[in-house]
Formats: C-alpha cells, structure tokens, sequence
C-alpha cells in the first residue's frame, strides 16, 4: 500500500516549510484542533470540508506509472482555520485583518511550493460569529489535494501475537476456537 498519502504529505511538508523560514506557528490536524482556542498564530488542519465531505474520486492520473500503478484519483477535500492576531494593537481591526491574511499567505505559498499542480483553494471565508471583541481574526480556508489511488494490496500487519477468536454454534452447543497466526508461539 502506499506509504505516503497525499494530505499527511503536505501537511508534514508544509510544516517543514514553516520550520526552514523560522515562521514559528502551531499547526495542529485533526478533527479535534479547530476547537481549540489559543492566543497564538496557528493553522488547524481537518480532513474533509467543513460539512464531513472527504471528497470525490476521478480518473486515474499517470495510469503507467511505475511501480505502481494508479486505478483511480481520490481528490481529498480538508480544510484549515488560519488565525493570529496583532498584539501590538489588539482593538485595531485593521491590523487583525492584516495580521490574518499575511499568515495566510505565508501558508499558501508553502502549499505552493509543496504541491503546486496538484492541489486547489476552493474557497475562503472569514471564520467565526460577527462578535464585538474578539481575539484576532481567523479564516477557513477549504482545499483539494490529489490523491493517488494506487493498484497495491493493503500490508498486512505484523503478525507476532496476532489471533482470531471465534464464536462458532449451532442449535444450543457453542464452541470457541483459537486460530493463531503462522510463526507465533
């Protein structure tokens, strides 16, 4: 199976980016990081679109290639939630706004250099309630990355230790059989 998917990818490549230009800001992935609240720049990165969509999938790109061989495009939908605030002058909404879309495009321009040709921003919105004095600014920011979808079996796993328990009956009479895997003790 494939050992490098196309959003884990960019994501490690895109945080590498940020660690080679000395732009220190966190960047969470998960479905769980966008909830959290912080006072620092950060970019929250989620699998899917906002509404769970992960995406659709497309002809294969590249069919040829070796080694393997591509059945189809997966085109991976996530999105971000980029937010920051300027300290200096934090009733500013000018600077908030400034603050927010320089950190935007600081992360774009790492997607750029990582996957350039093979991604899309499908769309950018302000992110939040309309509230009188909040902390900053943040935007989400939904993507496409393509992903490939390879003619390759999953890996099996390692199989020291590994057995299969199972229940077998019939009318009242119920056996238990063990199977263990080939080479564990």
């Amino acid at each position: 199976m494939a050992d490098i998917l196309a959003l884990p990818k960019l994501y490690a490549d895109v945080v590498a980016r940020f660690a080679l230009d000395g732009t220190l800001v966190a960047q969470p992935f998960g479905w769980r990081s966008p909830f959290e609240q912080t006072d620092a720049a950060r970019i929250a990165w989620v699998p899917g679109d906002p509404r769970g969509n992960a995406g659709v999938v497309g002809p294969a790109k590249y069919p040829g290639q070796l080694p393997r061989r591509s059945l189809a495009t997966f085109f991976e939908r996530f999105h971000v939630i980029i937010s920051t605030y300027d300290e200096t002058d934090p009733e500013n909404e000018l600077a908030q706004y400034s603050a927010t879309r320089l950190l935007r495009d600081v992360w774009h321009r790492a997607v750029y250099l990582a996957a350039h040709g093979t991604f899309t921003i499908d769309s950018t919105n302000w992110y939040g309630e309309r509230i009188e004095r909040r902390l900053g600014a943040a935007l989400l920011v939904v993507c496409t990355i393509e992903s490939t979808v390879p003619d390759e079996a999953l890996e099996s796993m390692p199989l020291e230790g590994a057995r299969a328990v199972i229940q077998v009956s019939e009318l009242d009479v119920t056996e238990t059989l063990t199977v263990e895997a080939e080479g564990t003790p």
